[in-house]
């Protein structure tokens, strides 16, 4: 049984490692020069899809050693976090977005807007509300190693961007930060930003909601309770 779970912690900090060793400039740079952007992209691709297959294979035969009951109030935890991971996703690629690759550009023009109000990294922050919900629902040690990883790397992808993005557009990026937050609300209580009305936009928070239910019915489909019975 221990040697599952190290197995899936191998697997796991196999798909970390990629993800930063890929990232950072001695590597990445004279592989871009070799292969050109695209060749490094799909090479970067392969990698990870075939590190995540890995890891969830080990997920599936790791012992669920349990670390703590996930009580009724973890369970709502859960279910809320879930449904803000499933607005920063949708309104992170859906805003134009410097934080993502391939929307450098358009995103620093058009400003932060709507989501990127709140924070200047949606997406990874949803990839770790997401990861964080999953521990509180599940207790055991498999469910930390797997999802706690995730959100340990999502969190640590973002304040990589952000080097990145500060050594690429330098003034640009220091404007960006400077309206913006790292941490979900920062920049709205300190009175940096506002969010205007509309810059949400009605069609976001419908595709928020389809994506919510559409990972309920997921879970259900796969015979996962994850409703609590009830707060009290």
């Amino acid at each position: 049984m221990n040697e599952s779970i190290l197995h899936l912690a191998v697997a796991m900090g196999a798909f970390v490692a990629s993800h930063i060793v890929m990232s950072i400039s001695p590597v990445r740079a004279p592989l871009v020069n070799a292969i050109g952007e695209w060749g490094f992209k799909a090479v970067y691709s392969i990698i990870s899809v075939a590190l995540l297959a890995w890891v969830i294979m080990a997920y599936g035969v790791a012992p669920k050693n349990e670390l703590f009951e996930p009580g009724t109030a973890m369970r709502h935890a859960s279910l809320t976090m879930m449904l803000l991971a499933a607005f920063f996703l949708v309104c992170g690629y859906t805003t134009p977005n410097p934080g993502i690759m391939g929307m450098e550009a358009a995103g620093l023009k058009s400003g932060a807007k709507g989501v990127l109000k709140i924070t200047r990294h949606p997406v990874m922050w949803g990839v770790a509300l997401w990861g964080t919900s999953h521990v509180l629902g599940n207790g055991h040690a498999a469910a930390l190693t797997l999802f706690g990883g995730m959100a340990a790397l999502a969190l640590v992808g973002a304040a990589h961007i952000d080097v990145k993005r500060r050594e690429t557009y330098e003034q640009a990026w220091s404007d960006y930060e400077a309206e913006t937050s790292f941490w979900p609300l920062a920049a709205l209580l300190a009175g940096r930003t506002k969010v205007e009305k509309g810059e949400v936009r009605w069609w976001q928070s419908l595709l928020t909601v389809a994506l919510y239910m559409g990972m309920l019915w997921a879970h259900a489909a796969a015979d996962r309770d994850v409703f609590p019975l009830g707060f009290f």
